[in-house]
């Protein structure tokens, strides 16, 4: 058996692995999309009104929440420790953004809808089969290292 990167066995595994959780992880990436999204036109340009700050701070700001949770995507399916807790702090921060304006502002459905969206990604982010998917990441992870290190 060979432990080399290039070995079809590894990209059929973590095509298994997207197949078996297909459902959680795109349902979580598309809530935090949606939330990212509805905050980038209701919340974040409410902050920058009430701070006095340019338009394009909010812009800023919806395009870093975007980068982090590419980042945290990325960090899941290499199998780092830190990706799980990434996309948990991204989905709870847009949580709080939209309850911050809610707080604020008239409720609306179209104001409510990110903080249900944020809310639900974080229910789906500590689900048992989304935890299961990021361990197993982890573990074909830590066996590609222990391979490397032996080599």
């Amino acid at each position: 058996m060979s432990n080399d990167i290039g070995n079809p066995q590894v990209s059929r595994t973590l095509s298994r692995y997207i197949r078996r959780f297909a459902f959680i992880v795109g349902m979580g990436i598309s809530m935090s999309l949606g939330s990212i999204s509805g905050n980038l036109s209701h919340s974040l340009p409410y902050y920058v009104r009430v701070h006095y700050l340019p338009g394009e701070y909010a812009l800023a700001a919806g395009m870093a929440l975007l980068l982090a949770l590419c980042t945290g995507v990325a960090f899941v399916a290499a199998g780092f420790r830190s990706g799980a807790s990434l996309l948990f702090g991204i989905a709870a921060l847009n949580a709080l953004l939209s309850a911050g304006y809610l707080g604020n502002n008239p409720i609306t459905m179209f104001a409510i809808f990110p903080l249900v969206q944020s809310l639900f990604g974080l229910l789906i982010l500590n689900t048992r089969n989304h935890r299961r998917f990021v361990s197993m990441l982890r573990v074909k992870r830590r066996r590609k290292v222990r391979a490397h290190a032996q080599t």
